[in-house]
C-alpha cells in the first residue's frame, strides 16, 4: 500500500462526509424540518470552522509536484479541464433544477442566475471557483523560483487578515482560504512523511476531542454560535481550523496505514464527484422522503441524505464510465 497516496485520499474522505454532513443540515433546517436549533447552531459552526480549510490544505500538498511535471501551461490547461469544466456543467445543471422547482427549494434561483454562473458561483461551486484561483496564482508566482512560497505566504497573510468581501469569481474563498492552501504547499514534506512517526489512536482521539471541545467551548461560552469565516474573528477561526487540519490528517494517515475503513479512501478518490452533486442528489431524497414516504423526523432525513449524497455521485460516475461517457465530471478524450 502506498501511505503516502493513499492518507491523502482518507483525508479527502473524512472532510468530504463533513461537507456533506454539513450542507445537508443546513439544507434541512433552513428548508423546515424540524432540527433542533441550538443542535444546528452549534453543530454548524464548529464543522464550518475547518472543514473547507482541510479541502483546500489538501489540495495544497501535491501543487509543486504536478508544477514540476507539467509546467506552468500544461498545469494550468489541466487545471481548467478538471475544476472550471466540471464547475460549468453542474453549475448549470443544479441552477436549472433549482429553477424549475424554486418554490421548494431554499434559494430560489431565477434564470438570471442561469446566465450568471460564469462569474458568481452558485450555491457550494464558489469553492471550485476559489480553488482554481489559488493554482492560477501561485502557477504565477511560481515563476519567482525559490522566492514562490515566500511570496505565496506573504500574499495569503495580508488577504487572510484583509478579506476581500467580493462573492464574484470566488474572490471571497480565495482571499479567505489562499493561507491553507499555501500551507499545503509549504509543510508538504512535514505531513507525507508524518506516517513515519506512527500517531497513537489514543493521540488522535484526545485531539478529535480537543477539537469539539474547544469549538463547543467557543460557542457555547465566548461567543454566539457563528461561521467564522464570514465573521470577525480570525484567530478563532485559525485556531479551529489548524487543529482541525492536523486532527483529520493524523486519522487519515493512522487509517491509511492500518487500512482501516477502506470506504473513506474510495470517497476521497471520488470527492470531486460528490462535491458536485450532493446538493441535488441530498435535496431531492429530502423532498422524496417529505412527498412520498412521509417522513419528518430529522435524524432520519439526515442519515439517509447524506449516504444518498456520498453514494450516488459514485453510482453517476460508474456509469459514466461503462457507457464511455467521460464528459460528466471531466473534459477528457473518450477512449477508443
Amino acid at each position: 500500500m502506498n501511505i503516502r497516496a493513499n492518507w491523502v485520499d482518507y483525508g479527502k474522505g473524512i472532510g468530504i462526509i463533513l461537507v456533506v454532513y454539513a450542507h445537508l443540515l443546513s439544507s434541512a433546517y433552513h428548508g423546515g424540518i424540524q432540527v433542533p436549533e441550538y443542535f444546528f447552531k452549534l453543530s454548524d459552526s464548529i464543522v464550518y470552522s475547518f472543514h473547507m480549510p482541510l479541502f483546500f490544505f489538501l489540495s495544497g500538498l501535491f501543487v509543486e509536484g504536478s508544477l514540476n511535471k507539467r509546467g506552468v501551461k500544461n498545469y494550468l490547461k489541466d487545471k481548467f479541464l478538471r475544476i472550471f469544466y466540471p464547475y460549468i456543467v453542474w453549475s448549470i445543471l443544479q441552477v436549472s433544477v433549482e429553477v424549475m422547482f424554486s418554490g421548494q427549494t431554499q434559494n430560489g434561483a431565477t434564470i438570471s442566475d442561469l446566465f450568471a454562473v460564469i462569474h458568481q458561483p452558485w450555491g457550494q461551486f464558489w469553492f471550485l471557483y476559489a480553488l482554481l484561483l489559488m493554482h492560477i496564482v501561485y502557477a504565477i508566482l511560481s515563476y519567482l523560483g525559490k522566492y514562490a512560497k515566500v511570496m505565496a505566504l506573504l500574499v495569503a497573510a495580508l488577504l487572510f487578515l484583509n478579506w476581500l468581501p467580493i462573492g464574484a469569481f470566488g474572490i471571497f474563498g480565495f482571499s479567505a482560504h489562499f493561507i491553507f492552501f499555501t500551507g499545503g504547499i509549504i509543510f508538504r514534506e512535514q505531513f507525507m512523511k508524518a506516517e513515519k512517526y506512527a500517531v497513537p489512536l489514543w493521540s488522535i482521539l484526545l485531539l478529535a476531542a480537543v477539537l469539539i471541545g474547544s469549538g463547543y467551548y467557543l460557542f457555547s461560552n465566548l461567543i454566539s454560535p457563528i461561521r467564522l469565516v464570514s465573521s470577525p474573528y480570525l484567530y478563532h477561526f485559525l485556531t479551529l481550523s489548524i487543529l482541525g487540519i492536523i486532527t483529520c490528517s493524523l486519522a487519515a494517515h493512522y487509517l491509511a496505514r492500518h487500512n482501516l475503513a477502506p470506504f473513506l479512501q474510495t470517497l476521497g478518490e471520488y470527492s470531486l464527484q460528490i462535491y458536485l452533486v450532493h446538493m441535488l442528489a441530498g435535496v431531492g431524497i429530502r423532498m422524496a422522503l417529505l412527498t412520498i414516504f412521509g417522513v419528518e423526523n430529522w435524524v432520519i432525513h439526515i442519515i439517509v441524505g447524506t449516504t444518498f449524497a456520498l453514494v450516488s455521485p459514485i453510482v453517476l460516475q460508474k456509469i459514466s464510465d461503462r457507457l464511455n461517457f467521460p464528459y460528466l465530471f471531466e473534459l477528457k478524450k473518450r477512449e477508443a
